[in-house]
């Protein structure tokens, strides 16, 4: 039983990504969420409700024979950038034919805090520093 994740998962067709911003323009965009310990917490729950079905409760990405998605703790593994601001679209607009968009689900400032735990279980030496 895979819940609301499954469903919010399955409701979008592959394939069906809004229009993507253009790589340079995603690269510019600055997080406008500050990292700080509440906002990382908020990050996760709505991670942990959209996004653990493929990408896995600690980032690892679940094994599928119907998908692969990256590990998120892995910036090699991206495909489509690793800076917030691309990471932001990739979750906003979707990713390649089995990340489907979640812009319309998520507010972007709900997008960002989930930004913002990725890179919390990422690598130290990308992880934003705490005020």
């Amino acid at each position: 039983m895979c819940g609301l994740a499954c469903g919010a998962v399955l409701a979008v067709a592959p394939g069906a990504a809004a229009e993507r911003m253009p790589t340079d323009q995603a690269k510019a965009l600055q997080n406008p969420v500050a990292y700080a310990p509440e906002a990382v917490k908020a990050g996760r729950n709505t991670y942990l409700r959209l996004c653990q079905y493929c990408h896995g409760a600690d980032g690892r990405a679940q094994a599928n024979p119907d998908f692969e998605a990256p590990s998120l703790r892995d910036p090699d593994e991206w495909r489509y950038g690793a800076t917030d601001g691309e990471i932001f679209v990739s979750i906003r607009d979707g990713a390649g034919h089995e990340m489907p968009p979640f812009g319309k689900q998520l507010q972007d400032d709900a997008v960002w805090r989930i930004v913002l735990f990725i890179r919390s279980i990422g690598p130290k030496e990308l992880r934003p520093q705490t005020p």
